[in-house]
Formats: structure tokens, C-alpha cells, sequence
């Protein structure tokens, strides 16, 4: 999975006017492409007409958005104003309070004869800048973001995968015995933020065949070589945790460390046959992030594999 984790790109949230009457759509278009151009993932804002578009759209583009650019065109002029004043994007002032609300980083530009410091930016220290040419935006808004240095490689996001050759042979503590151990690596793509206390959980264990679903308890799982339950992740950095390990003299039956002193959390998966997994990691300061393996598990150790199914990202 590293060529994927090397894909990703920081996702920018584009708020801006797309009048129809207008070049607003154009330019919006013509922003996205330079930021494309520069490495980044643009999301150009749609107004949405109903609280569950808001929900699903707008909103969680927000919450996922690394970097947000808040471009105000002119509207209709203020009344008694002379020289007129005009206001901005009420959708797009919005945006920009939501955006404040979640510490989204901000670059904002206004339209030259807007209010001055109308609405959130009266707040917000975002030092506007203003323009006049429309067509220059792009290059404008390129320049603005070299100068802040934003990283278009950095994601707020915990990204979970599975080397099928992340196992370990190890001896169980106080015993001759040996146990084989099964990882997954948790990787903190933000450049700059540590993220603090994240738990792993199995979210869902299923046998393929015959569909099986197999009841769990929610019980917190441990990070490789660590004896707590809460680990940090810093920044551009990655730990795993052990998803399960398997006794070398009884291999068809999983073996889970988790934090727990009743048996009852202990997830009961065992027998030779396939298994679908789901497990998540939570933390304080990141997304919820989840991965789905698949498990074959064989009579024989060496036969017994674990592979990532598809690519998982934060939700």
C-alpha cells in the first residue's frame, strides 16, 4: 500500500460564487485546475438547498478538508452606499464560519468594493486579499499558498494498511511456546499535528462461508511492543498494533491481546475457513479511520493469510 499512501493528496475546499450570470463557474474551474496543477485535491462548493445536502455535501467536505480558500465575489450594491459598496457570498461567508469553527487553515480574497471586514471576517485575522481581475485569480491564490507553505502531500488523516508481511515469530512470555503475530500499521499523514490517544477496536469479524456474522464486544486492542491502551502517533509517522496472533501448536484458532479482565470480550474466531474483518482506530484529534482484511485461516501456519481488502481511508 505505499504507493497509495504516496498518492495522497491534501484536499483543498474551493468556497466560492458560481453565478450563472457570470464567469463565477469559470473561474471556480479555472482555480481547481491550478490547484490541481500544484498537487492538491480541490473540492469546488456547490450551494446545497436542503439540511441533508448540507450534511452529507458540504459539511463533511469541511470536515475532511485540509486547507480552505474563500474567494467572496461581488453581489447586489447596499443600499445609500456612495460610492457603492456591495456584499459578498452569504453561502460562501458560511463556509467560512464553519471552516473557522473546525481551525481549517483559511485564505481569503474579496472582490474589490465589497464591505471591508463584513460578517466573520470582521473575526477572523485571514487578512483578505483583495482583487479586481478576475482571470488572475488562479495565479493569485498559487502565490498565496507557496507563501503560507502549505503542504500538498500532508492529509489530516490516519491511514490504516496491511503488509501481508507484517508477522512476527515471538516467545510467550514465561513459556517456551511461540506465538505468530499478525500487524497493521497506522500512519499519521499530517505534517505537523501529533495524533493523541488513538485505540483500536475490531469493529467486525464475519465468516464467508457460510455467512457467518460473529458477535463482539467493544474492547480496546494493543499496539505492538506498547502496555498501554492509548498510544500518540506524531506527526509523518507510523506504529501497529497487533490485530491477532496465532499459538504455533494450535493454528486454526486466533489469540487477541485486548484490555479486559472478563473472557467474555474475547472474540471467539477459529476453524480452518475465510474471515472478513473490520477494525478502526479512533482518536481525539483525528477522524474515525478503518480498515477491512481478509483472513484465511488454515490448518497450517504458513498457510494462514491476511490481506488488506481494497483501500481505506478516514470517514
Amino acid at each position: 500500500m505505499t504507493s497509495d499512501l504516496n498518492q495522497l493528496r491534501a484536499r483543498i475546499f474551493l468556497s466560492c460564487g458560481q453565478s450563472k450570470e457570470s464567469n463565477e463557474l469559470e473561474t471556480a474551474r479555472q482555480i481547481a485546475k491550478r490547484l490541481e496543477e500544484l498537487g492538491f485535491d480541490p473540492y469546488v462548493a456547490v450551494e446545497e438547498q436542503s439540511l441533508r445536502g448540507l450534511k452529507e455535501n458540504i459539511f463533511a467536505q469541511l470536515e475532511r478538508s485540509e486547507y480552505f480558500v474563500f474567494v467572496d465575489f461581488k453581489r447586489e450594491g447596499l443600499a445609500g452606499t456612495d460610492p457603492e459598496i456591495h456584499r459578498g457570498s452569504v453561502f460562501s461567508h458560511q463556509e467560512l464560519a464553519v471552516a473557522s469553527f473546525l481551525g481549517v487553515p483559511v485564505i481569503a480574497l474579496q472582490e474589490k468594493g465589497i464591505k471591508p471586514d463584513d460578517g466573520i471576517l470582521r473575526f477572523l485575522q485571514t487578512n483578505a486579499t483583495t482583487f479586481t481581475d478576475r482571470h488572475l485569480l488562479p495565479n493569485v491564490i498559487s502565490d498565496r499558498i507557496q507563501s503560507r507553505g502549505w503542504d500538498s502531500r500532508m492529509r489530516n488523516e490516519l491511514v490504516l494498511t496491511r503488509d501481508p508481511a507484517e508477522n512476527s515469530d515471538a516467545h510467550l512470555r514465561g513459556t517456551p511456546d511461540k506465538g505468530r503475530f499478525f500487524h497493521v500499521s497506522v500512519k499519521n499523514c499530517h505534517s505537523r499535528k501529533t495524533a493523541t490517544n488513538c485505540y483500536v477496536y475490531l469493529e467486525k469479524a464475519v465468516r464467508v462461508n457460510p455467512r457467518m456474522e460473529i458477535p463482539l464486544n467493544s474492547v480496546e486492542f494493543k499496539w505492538e511492543g506498547y502496555v498501554l491502551p492509548n498510544a500518540h502517533i506524531s506527526a509523518r509517522s507510523a506504529r501497529r498494533f497487533d490485530a491477532f496472533w496465532i499459538h504455533h501448536d494450535h493454528p486454526n484458532h486466533l489469540q487477541f491481546n485486548f484490555f479486559s479482565d472478563s473472557t467474555a470480550f474475547i472474540p471467539q474466531i477459529q476453524g480452518e475457513g475465510e474471515f472478513d474483518l473490520r477494525y478502526c482506530v479512533v482518536s481525539d484529534n483525528f477522524p474515525i479511520s478503518r480498515i477491512d482484511l481478509r483472513l484465511k485461516l488454515s490448518h497450517s501456519l504458513d498457510s494462514t493469510t491476511l490481506q488488506q481488502v481494497g483501500y481505506a481511508t478516514a470517514t
